[in-house]
C-alpha cells in the first residue's frame, strides 16, 4: 500500500541531480550559485530552474549566457556554500574557495575544480518563460569534460565521474558506478 505524501515534495522523487555550479559574469562580477533543477531537452539545449529572488536569475536574464560546471564528490562542502549565501553580497568564488578560468564562448567563467563545463547561451523568445516559470533554455555553445570521464561510446564513467545527486537539504548521493542492465 502506498502513503500519500505533500505534493510541494514529490520533486524529492525525480530531483537526484547531478547538483550543478552556475557560473555569470554580470556587470564585471562573477557568481556561482548550487543549482539542482537542471535538465537536458535536446542534444544541446539544457533548461534550469532559478527562483526570481536569486541574484543568478537576474544574472542570466541580464546577460543571456552561464555555464553549467559539474562538481564532483570531492566539492561537496563548496557546493553547500555556494547554495547558502547570496552572490550579489560576496564574492562566492573566493568564499568556497573555486577556481574562476575564462570560458571559450561565454563571458561567465569555469570552475576549474569542477570536472566538466557546459558554456550556455539563452534561446531568443523564450523570455516569457522564465517571466512565467523561472525557466530558462539556453543551448550549449561549447562543453568540455576532463580526459577519461567518457567510454569510447560516450557514456559516462560513473565510477569515475563521482556527480553529486541532491536528496534533500544538505544531503547528497554519489553514484556506485554499478551497472544495472
Amino acid at each position: 500500500m502506498k502513503k500519500s505524501i505533500p505534493c510541494d515534495m514529490a520533486y524529492r522523487l525525480i530531483n537526484h541531480g547531478p547538483v550543478i555550479l552556475v557560473s555569470t559574469l554580470y556587470r564585471g562580477k562573477r557568481n556561482v550559485c548550487t543549482i539542482a533543477w537542471v535538465t537536458p531537452v535536446d542534444s544541446d539545449l539544457v533548461a534550469l530552474v532559478v527562483s526570481e529572488e536569486n541574484y543568478t536569475f537576474r544574472s542570466i536574464r541580464e546577460t543571456g549566457e552561464f555555464v553549467l560546471n559539474i562538481p564532483d564528490r570531492s566539492l561537496v562542502k563548496k557546493v553547500v556554500i555556494c547554495g547558502s549565501v547570496s552572490g550579489e553580497a560576496c564574492d562566492k568564488f573566493s568564499m568556497a574557495g573555486l577556481t574562476s578560468v575564462r570560458a571559450r564562448r561565454v563571458a561567465a567563467p569555469l570552475v576549474k575544480e569542477c570536472i566538466a563545463h557546459l558554456e550556455c547561451v539563452l534561446i531568443k523568445g523564450e523570455e516569457r518563460l522564465a517571466r512565467e516559470y523561472n525557466l530558462f533554455i539556453a543551448r550549449v555553445v561549447a562543453a568540455s569534460a576532463e580526459k577519461g570521464l567518457f567510454t569510447t561510446r560516450w557514456n559516462v564513467r560513473l565510477p569515475r565521474a563521482k556527480t553529486l545527486h541532491h536528496l534533500g537539504g544538505n544531503v547528497f548521493a554519489v553514484p556506485s558506478g554499478r551497472i544495472v542492465k
